[in-house]
């Protein structure tokens, strides 16, 4: 991995810091958007190879491959401690976000997802061709008291 560290130069008696911190070649993705979630960044690249990088360094952390060879376009999201890709054959992976590839779960929803999930509250939200899922904890409704 070719890396660029952030450096400072002078022009005259002015300093100006550059902005790239660092750089790489190799493992980019072509459709989905990388994520940065605390403090490692994640790119899956559309045949499924995920690689994690330490966002200051560039440090590659580790390389897998998420689930068995199906497609990915939807971009990666976080929460909770949990990274979720969706792949386009509807397998949705939940992978423990940190230094170390850990595969949580993965769940089949039944049909193609291309776009990204939306989560809010609790509540992941998936776009499949056909149908819209909202996956959570199960709602409490309290009696109405008449």
């Amino acid at each position: 991995m070719d890396i660029i560290r952030a450096t400072e130069r002078t022009r005259g008696s002015q300093t100006k810091s550059d902005f790239i911190a660092w750089t790489t070649n190799r493992g980019g993705p072509y459709i989905p958007t990388p994520l940065i979630y605390r403090d490692q960044l994640y790119v899956v690249q559309i045949g499924g190879v995920l690689a994690a990088y330490d966002v200051r360094t560039g440090q590659r952390l580790y390389q897998e491959r998420v689930g068995s060879g199906g497609s990915f376009s939807a971009s990666p999201v976080a929460a909770d401690g949990k990274n979720y890709f969706a792949s386009e054959d509807g397998d949705i992976f939940v992978v423990k976000a940190g230094p170390s590839y850990e595969l949580l779960a993965s769940n089949s929803i039944g049909e193609v997802v291309m776009a990204t999930p939306a989560i809010l509250s609790g509540i992941i939200i998936i776009r499949g061709l056909k149908d819209l899922f909202a996956i959570g904890p199960p709602m409490v409704t309290k009696p109405s008291g008449r």
